[in-house]
């Protein structure tokens, strides 16, 4: 029987999965990396640590099932971090994460070129990052790659190859496909960026000593990649038009399939693109965080005592500090917490609604602007297994929520290297 490997990169370890055709899952274990240098806006990590992870995780499992079975695999990757290589993906620069935001006049520069692109409008993405490592540096002959590209290459053995969904970032438009005109005024030397190729398109097949020593057949191909959010999209088991998947988490993230691309600045809204669709959505600034910080240890208790059939409505926006990135892109709008109740519960469960509420108006912006409201919902993330919550959602939302195949990433890689995901229809 056939076996597909998933590689999922998050910020401090690698998740691996195998599954089979069935969707039946043999194998999950991660493995810690150290977590990358906090230095003042500058988040950076050595890309060495990516693969030493990889291999160790890889050793720990390798007795427990034939390797030489895995048919092919897939690798997702934190979105937006970018490191520069030589011809040879020898790492040139440390990797700037996803969460680096130390790019402020390559931000303000990009955006003016980029005619305040909806993603590239801000310190945070790709781009800027490259043009910082680039800054004063007089390399020739280098390469622009990301976390999974970096890592994918490693185990072909040639370093060219990108995804359309980690490319989103660095600038790519996914709907032409193509680099825009307007990269001829960066300072980037075009012959540096990837050749950017569809999710679950092979690129390539084993030519790494390290995975054959593991006993890896030297017939296993590698398949693009995605970034680490879709993965966990895709692992939910979601895949057709109508179906959106909510993630609870610190922070709220609403992601729908669309049948056409939806972006727009002022909601915040973006897309990937996935094969013939699109995953369109957002990131709150509310969610999970303000729970922990208003309620602490007692989140568990205080979530059986709530009522699902009495709603407060009490409109809620429950940031836990000004400002919001989506459905409301506002960097000066404050939270609403006001008025508060004198019950305990009563505050526990107006939050809750408060958080649903936002989830709702992040579904109906995407379908104010193009997009269809979700006849059915996924849920990823902590706030998942809050039962009583789920029936405040339903009655919020009026959708069937269903449950998740997975809630790992690694799980929708290895789902994207069987074949099993098909958008092109």
């Amino acid at each position: 029987m056939d076996l597909f490997l998933g590689i999922d990169f998050g910020t401090t370890g690698v998740r691996t999965s195998i599954i089979n055709q069935n969707r039946e899952e043999f194998i999950n274990h991660s493995v810690s990396i150290a977590p990358p240098i906090l230095k003042r806006q500058q988040v950076s990590q050595d890309p060495k640590l990516w693969w030493e992870a990889l291999i160790q995780n890889l050793t720990f499992i390798k007795n427990k099932i034939d390797f030489k079975k895995i048919k092919r695999l897939s690798i997702d990757g934190t979105s937006g971090t970018v490191l520069v290589t030589d011809q040879n993906g020898d790492p040139l620069t440390y990797a700037l994460m996803y969460n680096d935001a130390s790019a402020v006049e390559e931000a303000k520069f990009v955006e003016t070129l980029s005619s305040g692109h909806p993603i590239l409008s801000s310190p945070s993405n790709a781009l800027v990052r490259t043009l910082s490592l680039l800054k004063d540096q007089k390399f020739r002959n280098y390469k622009i790659l990301h976390q999974a590209d970096w890592v994918a290459s490693k185990i072909i053995g040639e370093f060219k190859f990108s995804d359309e969904n980690n490319s989103l970032k660095l600038g790519y438009d996914c709907s032409l496909r193509v680099w825009p005109d307007w990269f001829n005024k960066l300072p980037i030397d075009f012959d540096s960026l990837p050749k950017v190729v569809t999710p679950g398109q092979t690129i390539g097949m084993l030519n790494n000593q390290d995975f054959l020593d593991l006993g890896f057949s030297k017939n296993l191909e590698v398949v693009a990649g995605t970034t680490d959010s879709i993965a966990a999209f895709l692992a939910t088991g979601a895949n057709k038009s109508g179906e959106a998947v909510t993630s609870i988490g610190t922070t709220l993230v609403v992601k729908t399939i669309s049948d056409k691309a939806i972006f727009d600045k002022k909601f915040g809204i973006y897309s990937h693109r996935l094969g013939n669709r699109w995953l369109a959505g957002g990131a709150s600034n509310v969610g999970g965080k303000i729970l922990r910080e208003k309620f602490n240890d007692r989140i568990s208790e205080l979530s059986k005592k709530i009522n699902p059939n009495k709603l407060l409505n009490l409109n809620y926006y429950p940031l836990t500090s000004k400002g919001e990135r989506f459905p409301i892109n506002d960097p000066d709008k404050m939270p609403k917490l006001e008025p508060k109740p004198n019950n305990e519960i009563d505050f526990f469960q107006a939050i809750l609604e408060g958080i649903t509420s936002v989830e709702k108006l992040s579904y109906n912006k995407i379908n104010e602007i193009g997009g269809e409201y979700p006849k059915k919902i996924f849920t990823v993330g902590g706030g998942s297994k809050n039962r009583l919550w789920n029936e405040i959602r339903k009655k919020i939302l009026e959708v069937e929520l269903e449950d998740a195949l997975s809630v790992d990433a690694s799980f929708g890689s290895a789902l994207l290297a069987s074949g099993d995901i098909n958008f092109n229809d």
